[in-house]
């Protein structure tokens, strides 16, 4: 039955109002709701680490999601989405900014001062890390990079951002562990032989903690004998640590930067607090201790994080070295070192090679909280040559998959 015309009227007049914006006068507020939360649960299937991440309505919805997952057998951990950030560059007080001060067109080793510091060169003598892996959970690898040309594995893209987006951050990581010697080429890392296990855990807007854990499932899976985080942030992810414990139980040894807010109340900072992971502060480049750098009961050594040259992604056919500073990139000197204890001693465990690295150090007065004193690469790899390597009776059998912790394995299945 159609409607009254003075009906239809009055209802597309008040229709009318409905749509129309409001006067500032009786402008109504809405109040947005709360943003969806993602949460991480960390499940494991035949021993192996898989996460599924859930959206929750907001905080609330969150934590009720939490409780019922935590309920749940299967899963070991669940925890609300942490972003990490990777550490960012810091400049000493005073100083020009370093990290965007660039060197020139001569090759840069003569700016290389860290190789002295650490000692590496000696340490050439014995090995420079040839068949070992490190795998560098960052923000992307330029595979073209010629100091790293021929020696960087993708492992794969596990942000949301296109993997074709590689940051400078990852590279001028990769170049520190591992930029090539005397090919006439920028300047070299301290493992120069290495090669680089790249996977993208960091987007620009940070790294979360979900492709964190994916990035270091990959490695390990993909043979890592070190893993390098230059990553952090202040909150105590459960899913992470687990997943960080897993890998160590299998072998490997994981390496991350302390942080860079030393002198910003100096927080305790993940992953480098958890149990079991080599935490790195930095030295400045006339080798004081780094007041910047956070300084704590976690840290287990040092190395030089300020004015560090790195290469650079490719810009338009050349590829860019600069000075770089922060301890994301004395973190990476010490994952190298350990690179080059595994080339000398396969067969030991990470508690061995951390003890190497611990107890080698040249002891500095710099106060507490920055470990036992500088890195010295030549002194770690002269411990573990001295240490008799074990004869393994028979090999171990591990499912598929998974990582024998460094001696010899029969695969199954």
């Amino acid at each position: 039955m159609p409607k009254p015309a003075r009906t239809a009227a009055l209802s597309a007049a008040l229709l009318a109002v409905a749509l129309a914006p409001a006067s500032a006068a009786h402008a109504v507020e809405v109040t947005p709701g709360p943003a969806p939360v993602q949460v991480d649960a960390l499940r494991w299937v035949d021993g192996q680490p898989r996460l599924e991440t859930r959206t929750a309505p907001g905080p609330a919805a969150a934590a009720r999601l939490v409780t019922a997952l935590e309920r749940d057998p299967a899963v070991s951990d669940a925890q609300p989405r942490t972003t990490y950030a990777v550490t960012p560059p810091t400049t000493a007080p005073g100083t020009a900014p370093l990290r965007r001060a660039l060197l020139g067109t001569d090759p840069y080793l003569r700016y290389a001062y860290h190789l002295t510091s650490v000692d590496a060169y000696a340490a050439w003598t014995v090995t420079r890390g040839a068949g070992v892996k490190v795998a560098v959970l960052d923000t992307g690898v330029d595979a073209t990079q010629p100091d790293l040309a021929g020696r960087v594995v993708p492992l794969g893209n596990f942000t949301t951002e296109a993997a074709t987006t590689i940051g400078e951050h990852g590279t001028e990581v990769a170049t520190v562990i591992a930029g090539a010697y005397q090919n006439s080429v920028g300047a070299a890392g301290v493992a120069p032989e290495v090669t680089i296990l790249a996977g993208k855990v960091c987007a620009v807007d940070g790294c979360a903690s979900d492709a964190v854990v994916r990035g270091i499932t990959a490695a390990v899976e993909a043979g890592a004998d070190v893993v390098n985080l230059s990553l952090g942030g202040d909150t105590y992810n459960r899913t992470t640590a687990a997943t960080i414990q897993w890998a160590i139980a299998r072998g490997v040894v994981v390496v991350a930067s302390a942080g860079n807010s030393g002198d910003k109340g100096n927080p305790v900072e993940y992953p480098a607090s958890y149990d079991g992971v080599v935490s790195v502060s930095a030295s400045t480049s006339t080798g004081a201790a780094a007041t910047w750098a956070q300084h704590n009961s976690a840290v287990d050594l040092s190395a030089p994080g300020e004015a560090v040259p790195a290469g650079q992604p490719g810009t338009g056919g050349t590829y860019p070295y600069v000075a770089v500073s922060g301890t994301s990139f004395s973190g990476p000197q010490v994952a190298a070192a350990a690179a080059l204890l595994t080339a000398v001693a396969p067969a030991a465990d990470v508690a061995t090679i951390e003890g190497w690295l611990k107890g080698t150090t040249t002891p500095q007065s710099w106060g507490p909280g920055y470990g036992t004193g500088m890195l010295d690469v030549a002194a770690a790899v002269q411990a573990a040559q001295a240490v008799p390597v074990p004869v393994q009776s028979a090999p171990v059998t591990v499912e598929r998959g998974t990582r024998s912790p460094r001696h010899p394995v029969v695969v199954t299945g």
